[in-house]
């Protein structure tokens, strides 16, 4: 985190605590997901960052007011990492994803059940499968012992003379 956030955070609690910032300027902020800074913390925001001095149509300020939003926003997002907090809109858009999730698990367990009570009540026929396996593998034998007959035959091999030499 840089000094510049340091400060402004500094400079805010201070004038909080003196009665210039409402405390409810932070909590609304906050509440926005740190988008929208209120204009009290925009004019603090500028004064440490620099900002306050430039004019706003100078054609560098938006390249620089976007890059110290950019650093602000890294060291806020560093600050909740250290105090182990998450922040509003990171929570709103994960409870988002776990409601979508809750929601698939939920149809797919319906489908579940759907294909156990059709299990139950209509078993696949195991003699009927067993049976068209073996037929087909009978079917690939016999196919297999013609063709080796075939090429014996091609190469002049007969049957009986190859069991009379053993």
């Amino acid at each position: 985190m840089d000094a510049k956030f340091y400060q402004f955070w500094e400079d805010f609690f201070k004038h909080a605590v003196g009665g210039q910032v409402a405390p409810d300027v932070l909590t609304g902020w906050s509440r926005l997901g740190g988008s929208a800074m209120p204009d009290e913390l925009m004019a603090m925001f500028k004064k440490y960052y620099g900002l306050d001095q430039m004019s706003a149509e100078a054609p560098d300020y938006s390249i620089l007011f976007e890059s110290a939003l950019k650093e602000f926003n890294q060291s806020l997002t560093n600050l909740y990492a250290i105090l182990d907090v998450v922040p509003k809109q990171d929570y709103v858009d994960l409870e988002k994803k776990c409601k979508a999730l809750e929601r698939k698990v939920a149809d797919l367990e319906g489908v579940i059940m759907q294909l156990k009570l059709l299990f139950k009540t209509n078993p696949p026929n195991i003699g009927e499968g067993i049976g068209s396996l073996n037929q087909m593998l009978k079917s690939q034998n016999e196919q297999f012992l013609k063709m080796m007959d075939n090429l014996a035959g091609f190469y002049g091999i007969s049957k009986d003379t190859d069991t009379d030499k053993k």
